[in-house]
């Protein structure tokens, strides 16, 4: 395979110096940071069923340079932890350690740390010719026991298929075993705006989440690797990747992500659940469902003899205050015919836009609801029939369901 994406995108450094298994198929990446217990983590990962190729598992220990004392006292107990754990572990796992310590504090982050680990995976699979799958997990995440088998047979089946997303679940008890409404509230609102971009035929309505996205290493490549951002690296990664065709959603096995609370990045499950917990956002609220009716309309309407005056007023107003009229214009004039326009289009709308879209909607005209209310109406309108007052709780499993049975 080439190496022009290490001259020119990798990160420069190389970590890992053993040889690699010749029959490595999936790299596992986990970037760690200020970790109290990685051990769960990777005992899950250990439990899982035997797979028919080798297994590598690269952990990258990270911290900025202005890191608290305490925070790079953790990384080297990490470190530890995880050298005792190589000791003990008697499954076929193969496990590295990359300590990115002292990173740059303007880049230091979790995006950097997936890059470093991706990099070095995608290294490790040039050196052997082979394009497996650079798989991402998360330093607080479980999975079921199939986990790497089912995520191997999928990729092995489905030689084309580029990369894919895992279905998850978050857990939906606390320690104590009472309800977790908080994560099953952020859950819901997870899985209603996919279901709800499903909904408006919108063709990139595929979960975003870093801790279950797996993809195959010369594509990985071929879009320039991971980006470095503190947060939103995976929707941002993913979104480069899902509109090349052939993403999949696997959906035979699970992921359990932490449902803990965190400070660590600026959005996501974590700081959702501390912002919740601090009174600063209401989970029980989200995007109106009249959103995704307008938006349906636009979907449907927008070819390649769409006048921008043919919209409505406030998609109109978005179009221009964003400067996507002129763009319009453009992938008009330069398509072919309908086929291709639609796909020029999406390329150009892509995820990003269309959650600027979402948020614009809710702005400047549709203020956000009730989650339950709207998680129901859009059910409603998919044909299900839903009991008077449902919980949190009984939607998201109809929405589990859902996102199961719309999988490959």
């Amino acid at each position: 395979m080439s190496d022009l994406y290490f001259d020119r995108y990798a990160y420069p450094k190389r970590f890992i110096k053993s040889e690699s298994r010749p029959d490595t198929f999936i790299r596992v990446v986990i970037p760690v940071f200020n970790e109290p217990d990685i051990r769960p983590t990777l005992e899950s990962l250990a439990q899982c069923n035997p797979t028919k190729r080798g297994i590598e598992v690269i952990l990258v220990i990270n911290h900025a340079e202005n890191a608290s004392e305490t925070i790079k006292e953790n990384s080297r107990k990490t470190v530890d932890q995880i050298n005792e754990f190589i000791i003990q572990n008697t499954s076929d796992l193969v496990i590295h350690i990359i300590k990115a310590f002292d990173l740059p504090k303007k880049k230091a982050g979790v995006g950097l740390a997936r890059k470093i680990g991706m990099d070095e995976a995608a290294y490790r699979f040039n050196s052997i010719n082979q394009d497996g799958v650079i798989l991402c997990f998360d330093a607080d995440s479980l999975c079921e026991k199939n986990y790497l088998c089912e995520i191997e047979n999928h990729f092995l089946k489905y030689p084309d298929c580029n990369a894919a997303s895992i279905h998850y679940e978050h857990p939906e008890t606390n320690e104590d075993g009472n309800l977790n409404e908080p994560i099953i509230l952020y859950e819901l609102h997870l899985r209603y705006y996919i279901q709800a971009l499903k909904y408006t035929d919108y063709p990139f309505a595929y979960h975003t989440i870093g801790s279950s996205m797996a993809a195959r290493s010369s594509v990985y490549q071929k879009q320039g690797g991971m980006n470095q951002r503190k947060a939103g690296e995976d929707f941002y990664f993913l979104h480069k990747i899902i509109p090349l065709g052939n993403f999949h959603t696997i959906t035979s096995t699970k992921v359990i992500p932490s449902a803990r609370i965190s400070d660590r990045v600026p959005f996501g499950t974590g700081r959702a659940m501390q912002e919740h917990q601090n009174n600063t956002k209401d989970l029980n609220l989200t995007y109106d469902f009249e959103c995704f009716k307008i938006i349906k309309a636009f979907m449907n309407e927008i070819n390649i003899k769409s006048n921008i005056s043919d919209f409505y007023s406030t998609i109109k107003s978005f179009l221009i205050e964003n400067g996507l009229e002129t763009e319009l214009n453009k992938i008009q004039s330069q398509s072919k015919n309908q086929t291709h326009f639609k796909q020029r289009f999406f390329e150009w709308f892509n995820g990003f836009k269309m959650l600027k879209l979402v948020h614009y909607l809710r702005d400047n005209q549709f203020h956000e609801k009730l989650l339950i209310s709207q998680a129901t109406a859009l059910l409603i309108e998919l044909g299900y029939e839903i009991n008077q007052n449902p919980t949190a709780l009984e939607l998201l499993k109809i929405y589990r369901q859902l996102d199961i049975d719309s999988g490959n």
